[in-house]
Parts: C-alpha cells; structure tokens; sequence
C-alpha cells in the first residue's frame, strides 16, 4: 500500500533513535522483573525462565511483524537477498541470539546496572569498526569522548567487585562485541531486504538457532514450559513494546545515521536504563557506579562536540516501511 511519508520517514533520525534506546534499555530490567515476579502473574511460574522468555520473546516478535505486514511482503523482502547475503542473515540471526544469551545469563552474576554500564561499550566498537571497515572519519572530540566511555567501562569491571573480575561482566562486555558486529550486519542487509525483513528475519532466526542450541546443552525438557498460554499472552504485549517497537525505530535510524552519530547519539541510554534498574528492579547504584556512569555520559556528550556529518540516507530504510 503505497500513501504518504510513514511515521519513521517523518520523525527525525536522532528522535528515532533515542525513542528505540529508551525501549531496548527496558528490556533487561524488565526480564529481570519478570523472572523475580512470575509466581504473581501466573500459575506455572517455572515457565517464565531465561531460555523460554528469549525463545518466545523472540518468536512473539517475528510473528508480530509477519502479521504487521504479511507474509507475502516479508517473502518478497527476503528474495531480496542475493548471494553472500543469504549467508549474513543466518549469522545475523544466531549472532542476535548469541546477544540476547550473553546479556541475560550475565545476569546471573552480575546486576542489572553494571550491565548497562559496561553494554555502552558496543555502540563505541560499532563506531570504531566502522572507521577501520569502511574508512568513516572520527574527529578529536569523538575519539576523546569514546574514551572517557571505554574508561568508565573499565571502573566498572575492575572497582565493581573489589577488583576481581566478575564473570557476569566479562559476558556483557563480550556481548558489547557481538553488538558491534550485528549491528554492522544489520546496516548492510538493511538496504537488500528492508527494516519488515530485517526484523523478522532477526528475531525468527534468533529464536530457532537459540532453541537448538539451548535444547542440545540442555535436553529437549528444558522447554517443557515454553508452550504455557499465560506465558505466550506477556511475551506478545513485551515483545510488541520492548522488542519490535524498539527494533524499527533502531533500523530506521541506522540506515540515516554515520555509526558515530548513533554512537554519540545514545547519550540518554545509561541514563534510562540506570533509572529503569532503579525503578524497576529496585537496584541503587553505588558510588562506583556513579562514578562510572559519570564518565559514560561525560563521554557521550564530550563525542557530541565533533562537528556534525550529513549522514547518506539510505532509500531502503526510508521507504521499506510506507508499503506496510
């Protein structure tokens, strides 16, 4: 259906993608919450575990966006897909799997505010592996700002646990790594298939490889519970919010955005995502991580002094959405 500008060609970039940082960084308290609480909002609680919330969650969203849009658009989307691409977007999906299990099983050890401290560490390698891959320029300002983030990051490591390193923060900061790779898997099959495709081929793909994968580590019974009603009914209302929303609006905006711009661009993310910890899960921050988070924002905004590039918008991802 062809009409008027959609929503995400109207909104600006920068808007675009604060609005998708506001919504990703509820994701991990959420769970968090979700996980504490499920003996409150349903019968079978043990259903609501890690491994189910992110096979379901992940699989809620896809068929969010294949009902959005269709099947026959999200086919034609990925017949976009030519040669090499075919064999990116499956490791972009178990790469978008890889993140999701990292991020939640460091939970385990490690609290919800250490991990979005030590996670803003991957829009900053997302943007230098842009300027080693693709040659984009980082100005004095930038790379100054990026390292006051890297610095903040490793007070949070290393003074987080009386310096001994905690094995939940080695396993964000491995998933600050595998951010910076997706997300640079994402700006270039963005353009072949369009944000509907690359959505659900994300979150599709990253609920079947973690399901196999999970179930071959685990047994086939550790999803016994994953088929639960009530636990389908909360991933569908989270998945529409925290994962689908969030993910359009980042897609729309990656492919208007130079990767430092997103970088510098996230500077409400600790912040949110700080506060989110606080009022949902109950979690104060300790002076260290004051500290820490001192130096992320400090680094965020300092990056935000570089001198501003028009970034190339990229057709794709202006239009793929005004056909849905």
């Amino acid at each position: 259906m062809s009409g008027g500008p959609s929503l995400t060609e109207k909104l600006p970039a920068p808007v675009l993608l604060v609005f998708s940082r506001a919504l990703q960084a509820l994701a991990t308290p959420v769970v968090a919450l979700l996980i504490a609480t499920a003996g409150g909002l349903i019968e079978r609680a043990d259903a609501v575990s890690f491994c189910n919330v992110l096979f379901v969650g992940n699989l809620c969203a896809s068929f969010v966006v294949l009902a959005s849009f269709g099947p026959s658009r999200i086919a034609r989307d990925l017949r976009g897909l030519k040669g090499l691409g075919r064999v990116e977007v499956f490791v972009f999906g178990g790469l978008s799997a890889l993140l999701s299990a990292l991020i939640f099983s460091a939970l385990e050890t490690t609290t919800v505010t250490n991990a979005v401290l030590l996670a803003r560490l991957g829009p900053v390698l997302y943007a230098l592996g842009a300027t080693l891959l693709i040659g984009a320029a980082l100005s004095t300002s930038e790379w100054a700002g990026f390292a006051l983030v890297a610095l903040g990051v490793l007070a949070t490591v290393f003074t987080g646990a009386g310096f001994e390193v905690v094995t939940g923060d080695v396993l964000i900061l491995g998933s600050a790594v595998v951010f910076a790779i997706v997300q640079t898997l994402g700006k270039r099959l963005s353009p072949q298939i369009g944000i509907a495709g690359l959505v659900f081929a994300r979150n599709f793909l990253s609920a079947i490889v973690f399901f196999f994968i999970a179930a071959s580590l685990y047994g086939w019974q550790h999803f016994a519970d994953a088929f639960y009603g009530p636990l389908w009914g909360i991933m569908l209302v989270y998945a529409l919010i925290v994962i689908v929303a969030a993910q359009f609006a980042w897609y729309a905006a990656l492919g208007r955005m130079s990767p430092a711009a997103i970088a510098r661009w996230t500077v409400l993310s600790p912040l949110l995502a700080v506060g989110y910890a606080f009022a949902i899960n109950g979690e104060v921050p300790g002076v260290t991580q004051l500290i820490a988070l001192g130096f992320v924002t400090a680094g965020i905004l300092i990056s935000n002094l570089g001198k501003a590039e028009p970034p190339p918008v990229s057709d794709a991802a202006e239009s793929s959405l005004a056909a849905g």
